[in-house]
């Protein structure tokens, strides 16, 4: 069963997953397809050819953010090739020190031990949805990549990678027409991106908890707003608002299920409580 679990999730550690009974991978897989069909209805609905995608990895609602309303907390995007709909994100391997770029069918989007089972689309305009693939489809996708990994990557750094930064990068990219890390940061702090806020408790508890994890770092922030317990890093809100701000995107929202381990009161919705939460 372990083995079984293992497969399924790309960013959990594997040293915290728990084996899943049979009704319970039954109950997951119920889950993710319906998820899937929903998703895909959206994006032929809605999207030409590529749209950004978000999910809950964790909880983060016992976190203290500026005035940001987090819930979706993975980014990814979809991108329709020879008719079908691909995600093409960067996923922390195994919670490790890490991330490796994936191109994905949309049901392993939903495979990889999320929170909970609901997902958002946010579809740019048509002219940014076709820069957006091109890029995609081009070595730029590739030259945005940094391998070292964690969770709170500042964004106007090029040290680290968080998934999310690299899908802002992206849109950076397709809007701003840089190649390179360093061009795209300078063109989205020049067009008004802002990035979400997480208070923490301080450099010291920073550095306790750097201590504990692999892929969380916090050298690549300025030191002033580490004094101050200011991290701040991208989000979906952040992504959003900046769009909103340069683009005309359309926003879709949908949910199956409640929060992991919350009682199963629908007889589908719910899913057991992984062992570890991911992006």
């Amino acid at each position: 069963m372990a083995d079984v679990r293992r497969g399924r999730s790309f960013s959990s550690d594997p040293r915290r997953l728990t084996p899943l009974t049979p009704a319970q991978l039954e109950r997951l897989e119920r889950c993710e397809a319906a998820m899937t069909e929903r998703l895909l209805q959206v994006l032929d609905a809605e999207a030409e050819v590529a749209a950004v995608v978000s999910r809950v990895g964790s909880d983060l609602s016992r976190r203290r953010f500026e005035g940001d309303v987090c819930g979706f907390t993975h980014l990814a995007l979809a991108l329709r090739e020879h008719g079908d709909w691909w995600i093409h994100h960067l996923l922390n391997t195994a919670a490790g020190p890490h991330g490796h770029l994936y191109r994905q069918p949309p049901l392993d989007f939903f495979r990889d031990d999320p929170f909970e089972y609901r997902a958002c689309v946010l579809v740019p305009s048509p002219p940014l949805q076709q820069r957006i693939a091109t890029v995609l489809l081009s070595s730029v996708r590739d030259r945005l990549h940094t391998p070292r990994y964690s969770c709170v990557s500042y964004p106007f750094s090029t040290k680290y990678q968080s998934s999310n930064q690299w899908v802002l990068e992206i849109v950076g990219a397709a809007q701003g027409g840089g190649s390179d890390r360093h061009a795209v940061q300078s063109y989205l702090a020049a067009a008004g991106f802002r990035p979400s806020v997480l208070r923490t408790a301080g450099i010291v508890g920073q550095v306790l908890y750097a201590l504990t994890a692999r892929n969380v770092h916090f050298d690549d922030h300025p030191l002033r707003n580490r004094l101050h317990g200011r991290l701040e890093f991208a989000l979906h809100s952040s992504l959003h608002h900046f769009l909103q701000l340069t683009d005309a995107p359309i926003e879709r929202m949908f949910r199956l299920g409640a929060p992991a381990g919350a009682p199963d009161t629908s007889g589908e919705l719910a899913r057991p409580a992984p062992a570890a939460a991911t992006p």
